[in-house]
């Protein structure tokens, strides 16, 4: 034996023989020395074998805190049960060394070598995530299972870890629970609470990607180092006092925890409106906390997730009689020491199984560490279990009931079962409010038993998934809604449009107190009343220096620019990708206004249609105008305007009318009164012929369907559209094709108005693009226009807020009660007018002829009659002043007066010729003489030429081509 320890120990030969240690040494030691080189060398390739009455197994348990004191008992337990049963291993028994991990990484990696150099087949433990990454490379490297009892890292799950089992939930699953939670009572933010480590890292990063499922987020991440003071702790939580959100994840052991609840109880965060969900990490050891010491009173309303076990069960039964045997006094396990206990039954029955495919367990040395080290690092005297593979593949078949539950793993060895209760701490008792299982997630059934049975429901079988009704901090029943506006003394800054047009939703003062009002104000204010909670805010101006442009005012809105968005904003899918909006409020979409068509022309007034009232009006009175003119002219000298006044003043209206249809009988004697009634012909003429033209269009051309009947019908035509100024409906009619060059912005009604009217030849457009709201106040106020078409792009308006924003929420909900109590359609009718244009008497404005069509005729038939008149009185004047007046004047009136009156007998005195009878000659004399009347006399033959120039002119009605 000797020999062969110096062939394979050289180097501690030189040595030896340099010290002559060998000569000092016992015989007895000798032998120890041999057998310590033998079990730890890898230089030489040789083999241990166990006796086969000792398999040993080793534990890593963090002596002082609250799992290990519990889980330590819980493994002694177990394995004194195992052995009291001779039948279980073929007749071996258990060797148990335990070590303290003492809560460090550094001492559990270090106590985890100890263990393996023991030559164990498996180790229990370690307890925690930080240990278990270490020895878990080990273990897969010297192929011993290590069987995690408390470890709920969920990265351990991966491949690497193949020699690592789990008989906890791994908080991957957890996590998924909370995240149920928050999806069940609706909230959508929450902050999580973690212990800076591996185990609270990645159990915080778990519940980030569960909550990504439900449209939940974590809002901010506290991670506490495991040595923290209360000072440091308090700091922490003063500043998430200050925050919006009032949902918190707590995801640590329970010293810290502890720690934490006591600091959160003293800044008063375990009051109304908080919410406190609690992990397993923590609450899996409530039930071993003593109830009389009034530990839960800091507690009160917590939230707590467990794993679920079934305490009437046999096993159960028997395990909870055997502790109180052993330790007696002590308190009562809580989940973990379960876990720890099942934790060596699983490795028994996988054990059970080796040992019949082995007849002994072998180890051998490794040569992974290299020559340089093999002496010098305790890795170096690690050996290789040559049956790990095996006891492996029997680990992942083993499927039993332990005291915690079903206890099998997956290929990954996490534990396939995933059952979960959902503790509330209310007064010095844990009720349970429900139960959450992968298949039927939250529910008042206990899992593993029919949902159909009444007594393993906590609640009524018509509503399974359901949990019972939870007593929350400050001993209120009604679910808090998980946020608070931030106690940081800044109001909300609400942006709003400033619109130059469409004031009745939208307007501004102009000043410096920016107070707005309009329809949109109201509806905010309104619903800012029905929120449970006061929300400061202050409005703020956007679209000062133009129109403002609503996308960039969302922009604004997602960098937090402004706090929310109130007015005439329509929720488009680009703008929800970007900020969040409330129920809507108004109900849109767009639409299409064109020029109004009337196709119910056949009334009774509709020969009025042509023209407008302007144009009959000035029509009405140039008639009477020109025939009062044409009598001056022609009373003097012609017999057929002379005679009694009442003759006078129906051959003046019979004249006048009558040159409407060219059918006068009256002739006209002067050369005066035959230019201004030619000149008044024509107008007449041109007057006629434009009423019957427009006539005939409105009975007939307006009955055909409209050029424009919707969308469709402006993308195939090359017209210009107008659309308001700043809003989406430009992007919208440029995706489907419609031309940047033939869009026109325009920003209020009287735009819309005057653009309509002039039309695509007049400056203006062939039609209107916008949204309903906007054309309903239009056309309540405007007559003479209506859409066409149906509506499209149907959507509504809502205010805006940050993404994920609880107020947008809260809103929703306001927006949702004035809805339904009334309140929405009050303020409705107060600003936006619901009057309507009288279809019967609604006139086409764009097929009327107006004034301005024909006052160029009318000027020349003016300047015409003006002059006639002048020349006739001038000359009338002169022929007077020859005369000269008459000798019988009275003496007692003035001179001016005696001559005004004596001319104004004079110019109504009759011409000579106009008492001869017949009135066909004006004088007896041939040629051409100048009469009083200051216009030439005709002869014979000129009055025969007036006559069939007359004759000429006059056109029967009947033969007049219209």
């Amino acid at each position: 034996m000797v020999d062969l320890v110096w062939k394979c120990f050289p180097s501690l030969q030189v040595r030896v023989k340099r010290q002559s240690v060998m000569r000092m040494l016992p015989i007895s030691s000798y032998g120890a020395l041999v057998a310590f080189m033998l079990v730890t060398s890898f230089s030489c390739p040789l083999v241990s074998a166990q006796n086969l009455s000792i398999i040993n197994i080793g534990a890593l348990i963090a002596y002082d805190s609250s799992i290990g004191r519990v889980a330590k008992r819980a493994i002694e337990m177990a394995v004194a049960d195992v052995n009291s049963n001779n039948s279980l291993l073929g007749g071996n028994k258990l060797v148990l060394h335990m070590l303290d991990t003492n809560c460090s990484a550094f001492q559990g990696a270090a106590a985890a070598i100890e263990l393996l150099k023991k030559n164990v087949v498996a180790i229990i433990g370690p307890q925690t995530s930080a240990v278990s990454h270490f020895v878990a490379h080990v273990g897969a490297a010297i192929q011993v299972p290590f069987i995690t009892y408390a470890a709920t890292d969920p990265s351990l799950s991966e491949s690497q870890y193949p020699f690592l089992f789990r008989i906890a939930h791994t908080d991957a699953v957890q996590m998924e629970v909370v995240a149920s939670l928050i999806d069940y009572y609706g909230w959508r933010e929450v902050v999580i609470l973690y212990l800076d480590d591996d185990f609270g890292g990645n159990g915080a990063s778990s519940l980030s990607d569960a909550l990504i499922n439900i449209t939940a987020r974590v809002v901010q991440k506290a991670a506490l180092p495991p040595d923290i003071d209360k000072y440091t702790l308090g700091n922490i939580l003063a500043r998430l006092v200050g925050i919006q959100t009032r949902i918190f994840v707590v995801h640590m052991p329970q010293n810290l925890a502890s720690m934490l609840f006591a600091e959160a109880r003293n800044l008063g965060m375990m009051s109304a409106g908080y919410v406190w969900i609690v992990t397993d990490s923590y609450a899996g050891t409530w039930t071993s906390l003593d109830a009389s010491t009034n530990v839960f009173g800091g507690l009160q309303g917590v939230i707590g997730i467990q794993g679920y076990y079934q305490n009437d069960t046999l096993q159960f039964k028997s395990f909870l009689s055997g502790w109180n045997f052993r330790f007696p006094g002590s308190v009562l396990p809580h989940l973990y020491g379960l876990y720890a206990y099942d934790s060596v039954w699983f490795l028994v029955h996988a054990l059970k199984a080796y040992l019949l495919d082995h007849s002994n367990v072998t180890f051998h040395q490794s040569a992974l560490v290299p020559n340089g080290f093999a002496n010098s690092s305790d890795m170096a005297h690690l050996n290789v279990f040559e049956g790990g593979s095996s006891l492996r593949t029997h680990l992942l078949q083993t499927n039993f009931q332990g005291v915690s539950g079903r206890i099998q793993v997956g290929p990954n060895g996490d534990l396939v079962r995933s059952e979960f209760e959902i503790l509330n701490v209310v007064g010095h008792d844990l009720r349970v409010v429900g139960y959450w299982t992968t298949n039927t997630q939250l529910s008042v059934f206990r899992p593993g038993n029919s949902m159909n049975a009444s007594s393993n429901s906590l609640g009524p079988d018509d509503a399974p998934h359901t949990l019972l009704q939870v007593v929350w901090p400050g001993s209120v029943t009604k679910t808090p809604r998980g946020w608070v506006l931030p106690k940081n003394g800044r109001p909300l800054k609400i942006a709003v449009p400033n619109k130059a047009g469409f004031k009745q939703f939208v307007s501004w003062s102009g000043n410096s107190s920016n107070v707005f009002n309009g329809f949109c104000i109201d509806v905010f204010q309104m619903a800012l009343n029905y929120l449970p909670y006061s929300v400061p805010y202050t409005f703020v101006p956007f679209g000062i220096n133009g129109p403002p442009v609503y996308d960039d005012m969302i922009d604004r809105l997602a960098e937090k620019i402004y706090d929310a968005v109130v007015g005439d904003l329509t929720i488009t899918t680009k703008r929800m990708e970007k900020v969040d909006f409330s129920q809507p409020y108004v109900e849109s979409g767009l639409v299409v206004v064109v020029p109004f068509k009337d196709a119910n022309t056949s009334n009774e007034w509709a020969f009025l249609r042509p023209f407008t009232t302007k144009m009959w009006i000035t029509t009405f009175l140039f008639f009477i105008f020109t025939g009062m003119v044409i009598w001056m002219l022609e009373h003097k000298k012609n017999r057929d305007f002379r005679g009694k006044p009442k003759k006078q003043v129906v051959t003046l209206l019979w004249f006048t009318f009558s040159t409407l249809f060219f059918s006068q009988r009256e002739k006209t004697k002067s050369a005066c009164g035959r230019f201004v009634l030619l000149v008044w012909l024509f107008v007449v003429l041109i007057i006629t012929s434009s009423y019957t033209a427009n006539l005939t269009s409105i009975l007939t051309v307006q009955q055909l369907i409209p050029t424009i009947q919707g969308i469709t019908s402006l993308q195939s035509m090359n017209v210009p559209v107008g659309y308001q100024a700043g809003s989406f409906a430009r992007d919208y009619l440029i995706s489907i094709n419609i031309a940047k060059e033939r869009l026109k912005p325009l920003s209020n009604m009287a735009e819309y108005e005057r653009a309509l009217n002039q039309g695509p030849n007049g400056g203006g457009v062939a039609a209107i693009v916008d949204e309903v709201p906007y054309v309903q106040a239009f056309l309540s106020s405007y007559c003479g226009f209506t859409i066409a078409g149906q509506v499209f792009t149907k959507s509504g308006w809502g205010f805006a807020f940050p993404k994920d924003s609880e107020l947008a929420v809260d809103m929703s909900t306001a927006i949702l009660s004035m809805s339904e109590n009334g309140e929405m359609q009050k303020i409705h009718d107060l600003w936006l007018s619901s009057k309507s244009c009288d279809s019967g008497s609604t006139q086409v404005q764009s097929n009327k002829l107006d004034l301005g069509s024909f006052w160029g005729l009318f000027l020349i038939t003016g300047l015409a009659s003006l002059a006639g008149l002048l020349i006739y009185i001038i000359r009338l004047f002169c022929a007077f002043v020859r005369k000269g007046p008459p000798d019988n004047q009275e003496e007692s009136v003035s001179r001016s007066a005696r001559f005004l009156k004596s001319f104004a007998a004079y110019a109504m005195e009759a011409h000579p010729s106009a008492s001869e009878k017949g009135g066909s000659t004006h004088g007896s004399k041939k040629g051409k003489n100048h009469g009083e009347d200051g216009c030439i006399n005709e002869s014979k033959l000129d009055k025969q030429q007036n006559e069939t120039a007359t004759s000429q002119v006059r056109v029967d009605l009947n033969g007049m081509q219209w």
